[in-house]
């Protein structure tokens, strides 16, 4: 008999946590089947708290129990095309969390708000706990959004966002300030012609730089999005991630000095090789707006410890997460849920 009890493991409140106090050697298709069982209360969690942790299954010992699991929880998975993060497939469509170096921090987003069809709810699932460090953050996107001040809610919600990413090719990639992916691993690809018909098919802008570097322009999207079963209003992209400016404060917040040195010098001469972000006019976000989000953003950081086997649901309107610097092993393994299909 799997019994449980409903905890917070921190003092910041989040997740929700769902312990596994009797029935931990339960096998996986049992915890399969308690898991559907039990999904509408997992379902009013995610709505309610935007962050679920289920902690004490020990069959959750790896990406093929990830992925039965996951079959009791999830409609469909999604594939990352197109999104910014390093990473690689590791059994179907479930994913390393990132493959980013160890040293480098993410700040707290939602998982590719940039792009017009993101994923619902996101899944990660710690299959090597962090020897020191790595702790996965988490924050309330609705108390974020109270947070940012009035006139930027404002603006940004009648001028929308549209990000412009310069992605290298794969022997320029050390010289790329900010998140190193070259176009072949964001397209899953290295046909130019095959990318141009992705990104003709998903609404992309894309324009080819005498380097062979390519410049994408992503959809012009509302800064924020409605939670399709709580009705609430909020704050809804990564402004802060592509900016010239955040992408100085990221590099500086690591202690990445030869990066700081790349992006300078970037912006001083090649603004053309930095992501930036632009509304609606055609301006480009201003640097006191994109460093208020990034503040607001970073005093809201709620630090989850993992530990083995621990699989974290998140509401990805509701919820954000990012992660903090580490050392020695590390194995976070995630996957893209979406409710409906979407054909395009």
């Amino acid at each position: 008999m799997i019994r449980f009890e409903e905890t917070f493991v921190n003092e910041g409140m989040l997740p929700m946590t769902i312990r596994i106090t009797s029935g931990r050697d339960a096998d996986i298709d049992s915890v399969a089947a308690w898991l559907a069982e039990h999904r509408p209360l997992i379902d009013a969690y995610l709505s309610a708290h935007g962050a679920v942790l289920l902690r004490g299954f020990d069959a959750l010992n790896g990406a093929e129990p990830f992925s039965r699991a996951l079959s009791a929880l999830a409609a469909h998975l999604m594939d990352y095309i197109g999104g910014t993060a390093p990473r690689h497939t590791v059994l179907g469509n479930i994913l390393t969390a990132t493959d980013l170096p160890r040293e480098y921090t993410l700040a707290l987003h939602q998982e590719m708000a940039y792009t017009a069809n993101p994923p619902d709810r996101v899944a990660f699932f710690c299959d090597i706990p962090p020897t020191e460090g790595g702790e996965t953050t988490i924050a309330d996107a609705r108390e974020i959004t109270r947070r940012l001040s009035p006139d930027i809610r404002e603006r940004f919600e009648r001028q929308g966002l549209r990000v412009r990413r310069t992605l290298p090719t794969p022997d320029m990639l050390h010289l790329r300030p900010g998140i190193p992916k070259a176009w072949p691993a964001v397209f899953g690809t290295h046909d130019p012609s095959e990318v141009e018909r992705i990104a003709d098919d998903k609404g992309w802008d894309i324009h080819w730089l005498p380097n062979g570097c390519l410049q994408l322009w992503q959809e012009m999207l509302p800064a924020f999005k409605t939670h399709p079963l709580t009705g609430e209003r909020v704050w809804f992209n990564q402004a802060h991630y592509h900016t010239p400016d955040c992408t100085l404060k990221w590099a500086q917040r690591d202690g990445r000095t030869d990066h700081c040195e790349l992006i300078r010098t970037a912006m001083a001469d090649h603004p053309e090789m930095l992501d930036n972000v632009f509304h609606r006019d055609g301006s480009a976000v201003a640097r006191d707006d994109s460093e208020h989000i990034w503040e607001t953003l970073m005093a809201m950081e709620v630090p989850l410890k993992w530990q083995a086997s621990d699989l974290l649901l998140l509401d990805n309107v509701l919820a954000m997460h990012g992660r903090l610097a580490y050392r020695g092993q590390r194995r976070i393994l995630a996957a893209l849920i979406r409710d409906t299909v979407v054909t395009h």
